[in-house]
């Protein structure tokens, strides 16, 4: 009874989401019409309906061949890639180019949130790496990883996803490097940054390469625009191997890790991305869309600013930034400003800029949070004219 007990603790939030798809497919068809009702809408409200309704379409659309893959790599990510060897780069003693470029993709090896990624930014600072270096890595940390690349990409196209990985990449280090141009007469200590022992993991060479090319493989084919059976067969097929490869070359360690790491990042989330869908759902009903077009629904630096300053005061959980840009964009938002609250939201928050100046003051900060605003806003301007 106590292991039944552990298990649902442990994996609950995948006993609520089997529940959801149950639920939803059994009787999707009379909710929606419990709901529809001219009775039901007076007590509930139209919000509550277009809530649910956003929810049912991300549940029965995106999670199953989306998320879950997506959550499952992430995890994969933090349990067989050495992040040790990744963070010791980031040194005073690494060749500064080197040093930047694998600060700037670092979100994708290193899964963090904007929360968890100051403590790291706090310590790679303080055990040697240059103060460009580790701004570059704390902005680059929640803006880069890549669940979000994926949801992007499939809830607003795919225009948006690559444009927004690519702009994030490059304007963590330009952060890092205006940073590191204006400070540049502070002195810092030149060190090896180091967090713990490296990790070892079992697979290497081909197999390491056949892995990691299966598990990406079943996201790209399952969120691939192709036949059904198609790709219902493919993903089957890679799925068998994926678990054959992880039983065969993975140790029992490993694997048992894989999936405690998966389904941490899973209860992070998806309670959090479910209450947002169904939120950004009701709210957007409520939201004049007159009025929302009229102020947003052009293309100017002014929209783009104040784009920006939206995602800053009004900061959303990971990944939650997808869903509202997506009914956003269904009001009648222009492209640039939906891009500018993009890249502005995993980096920008009030909360986080606080916590920020306490540790690297509050000149650096206004630096900081400044360069963010003009680049994101420029950038949405010009993401608006040319896309």
């Amino acid at each position: 009874m106590n292991k039944l007990v552990d298990v649902l603790k442990k994996n609950w939030v995948l006993f609520l989401l089997f529940g959801s798809y149950l639920i939803i497919f059994l009787w999707q068809n009379q909710i929606g019409r419990y709901l529809g009702r001219e009775s039901t809408q007076k007590i509930l409200g139209e919000s509550v309906y277009q809530g649910w309704l956003g929810l049912v379409d991300y549940l029965s659309a995106h999670v199953l061949f989306c998320l879950v893959p997506a959550f499952f790599i992430a995890g994969a990510i933090n349990t067989l890639i050495d992040s040790q060897s990744i963070l010791k780069y980031l040194s005073g003693k690494t060749k500064k180019w080197l040093a930047y470029l694998i600060a700037s993709v670092g979100g994708f090896f290193i899964e963090v949130c904007s929360c968890t990624i100051l403590p790291l930014f706090a310590g790679i600072w303080k055990k040697g790496a240059g103060l460009g270096i580790a701004v570059t890595f704390l902005y680059a940390g929640p803006a880069i990883n890549v669940v979000t690349f994926i949801l992007t990409g499939q809830r607003l196209g795919w225009d948006f996803g690559i444009i927004r990985l690519i702009l994030s990449i490059a304007f963590s280090i330009i952060v890092g490097l205006i940073m590191e141009f204006v400070f540049r007469k502070e002195k810092y200590v030149q060190g090896e940054v180091t967090f713990g022992d490296d990790k070892k993991v079992s697979i290497q060479g081909k197999k390491s390469t056949f892995f990691w090319v299966s598990l990406f493989a079943i996201l790209i084919v399952g969120t691939a625009p192709i036949d059904s059976f198609i790709k219902y067969s493919v993903v089957a097929i890679l799925l068998f191997a994926q678990i054959l490869m992880t039983f065969l070359w993975l140790s029992k360690e490993e694997r048992r890790a894989w999936w405690e790491e998966t389904i941490k990042f899973t209860t992070d989330i998806i309670p959090l991305l479910l209450i947002g869908v169904f939120t950004a759902g009701a709210i957007t009903h409520l939201i004049p869309q007159e009025q929302f077009q009229e102020l947003l629904g052009q293309n100017t630096i002014l929209t783009n600013c104040i784009a920006v300053l939206f995602g800053a005061i009004a900061y959303f959980p990971a990944l939650v930034e997808v869903p509202i840009a997506e009914n956003f964009l269904k009001l009648g938002m222009d492209k640039g400003p939906l891009m500018a609250y993009l890249l502005a939201d995993p980096v920008l928050s009030l909360q986080g800029l606080l916590i920020i100046s306490k540790l690297i003051g509050a000149k650096k900060t206004l630096v900081y949070a400044g360069s963010i605003v003009v680049l994101t806003t420029l950038a949405g301007y010009l993401f608006g004219i040319f896309f």
